[in-house]
């Protein structure tokens, strides 16, 4: 009878041992989910920028990124007004992008990724 006991009482050290080593291998799986997410995430963003910085430099040269969409390949010479405005959107967006960029730098360094 004591061996018996012995046995169940050394089978569930056992299956214990087993469980904490499955919980730290799900959290490690899971912190990799999570930083790969945040990566996708800063990418989509990266890829949203370059296309929104074509567009202002389309709009600089007189283009129309709808009418370009359109077939319509005509240059129209903007007013200096709207030279200025893109000027100051491209600059706010430029701000938001080194924000976004230092965000993401120290998300990185937090998770320990080099």
């Amino acid at each position: 009878m004591k061996i018996a006991i012995m046995v169940v009482f050394l089978g569930l050290i056992g299956y214990l041992i087993e469980q904490r080593r499955h919980i730290k291998f799900l959290e490690k799986v899971n912190f990799n989910q999570e930083t790969r997410h945040i990566m996708t995430d800063h990418e989509i963003f990266l890829l949203k920028h370059q296309i929104g910085t074509y567009v202002f430099s389309l709009e600089t040269l007189g283009y129309s990124q709808d009418k370009i969409s359109k077939g319509d390949y005509t240059r129209h010479e903007p007013s200096p007004e709207k030279l200025q405005a893109i000027q100051e959107e491209f600059q706010r967006q430029e701000s938001i992008y080194r924000s976004k960029n230092i965000q993401f730098e120290t998300e990185l360094e937090l998770r320990g990724v080099d």
